[in-house]
């Protein structure tokens, strides 16, 4: 149990991640390509703030809701490989430890507004802001997870296909060498 809890957990946070910074508009993705990379720098207040803003409103905060009590979960159900005995047990415990570590989510939009606020000046940030402010904008926020969820299954479907593609190829190269796989 503990690991397809924790398999779950790492899927959901790829996914988040991996899908997070497509989330961005083409030409802010194109830009930031052709910089080069900045050092890390500390930045003012209300820089940050305009990227916790571009957070919010691109939807990148909504992917990780959900992290923190799967990790809390996960660290609970990770004592039931030495103590399965205590299953029950564990999982009240996970529930009653949830809310004081569901209250350090913010700490997952800094993360992720700092690092935008040290790939983008202020006025890159805004002109983010304001495109998914806009009808496009917001239905690329809004259609977004049906979009994800399309792809990734093309893409599963598409591997599938390429894997049995490959197991053929090998098998019949195999065949030349006379092994029949």
């Amino acid at each position: 149990m503990f690991m397809s809890h924790s398999g779950r957990f790492g899927v959901r946070l790829l996914l988040a991640a991996a899908f997070a910074v497509p989330a961005l508009p083409v030409p802010f993705a194109l830009a930031q390509q052709a910089q080069p990379a900045q050092p890390a720098a500390k930045v003012s207040a209300p820089h940050l703030q305009l990227a916790r803003d571009l957070v919010a409103v691109n939807g990148e905060a909504r992917a990780f809701e959900g992290i923190i009590p799967n990790i809390v979960d996960g660290a609970a159900l990770s004592f039931l490989q030495t103590n399965p005995d205590l299953a029950k047990q564990l999982r009240e415990v996970a529930i009653i430890v949830r809310p004081e570590f569901e209250a350090r989510q913010s700490e997952i939009i800094d993360i992720l507004a700092s690092s935008y606020a040290r790939h983008f000046t202020e006025t890159e940030l805004k002109e983010a802001i304001t495109f998914y402010r806009s009808p496009t904008g917001a239905k690329l926020v809004q259609d977004r997870p049906v979009i994800v969820q399309e792809a990734v299954q093309g893409i599963q479907a598409w591997g599938a296909q390429v894997n049995a593609q490959a197991v053929e190829r090998v098998r019949a190269e195999m065949r030349k060498r006379g092994v029949d796989l």
